[in-house]
């Protein structure tokens, strides 16, 4: 076998560009998989606010306690732990004197997450992602 010289240490450096770049793109991957699944988890869960809350819309007068559980509860349920303070009810509108949400107004249940990078040392370190759900009170 014939060696050229100065050609000995091409190869490892050939496969060492090559290992990081693969490895850059398989974090990338992993990172963009679990934005996903935060975002397709917080959808849910605003959806599943806005339901509890049309369901229950003297849920008011509680500080959305109830809606605000259910939401965490629904993303619990995806191995996503949100807080109540993750979850707000922007929109609930009440113009009479009765306690709560009035029927046919809509209501909007908001979540946000913090999502934390694997690869925090080529990305910003973290991206926050918001999400609403707007139903009609029956």
């Amino acid at each position: 076998m014939m060696v050229i010289k100065g050609t000995k240490g091409q190869g490892i450096v050939e496969f060492t560009l090559i290992i990081m770049l693969l490895l850059l793109i398989g974090f990338g991957v992993f990172d963009l998989g679990r934005v996903f699944h935060a975002i397709i988890t917080i959808t849910n869960a605003s959806r599943e606010g806005a339901r509890y809350l049309t369901l229950h819309p003297s849920d008011k007068t509680g500080g959305f306690i109830g809606t605000k559980n259910a939401a965490v509860n629904e993303a619990q349920g995806s191995s996503l732990n949100i807080l109540p303070s993750q979850v707000i009810v922007p929109l609930c509108i009440d113009n009479d004197t009765l306690e709560g949400c009035d029927s046919g107004y809509p209501v909007r249940v908001t979540v946000s997450y913090k999502v934390d990078f694997v690869m925090e040392q080529f990305f910003s370190s973290f991206i926050t992602l918001t999400r609403s759900t707007e139903m009609i009170v029956p």
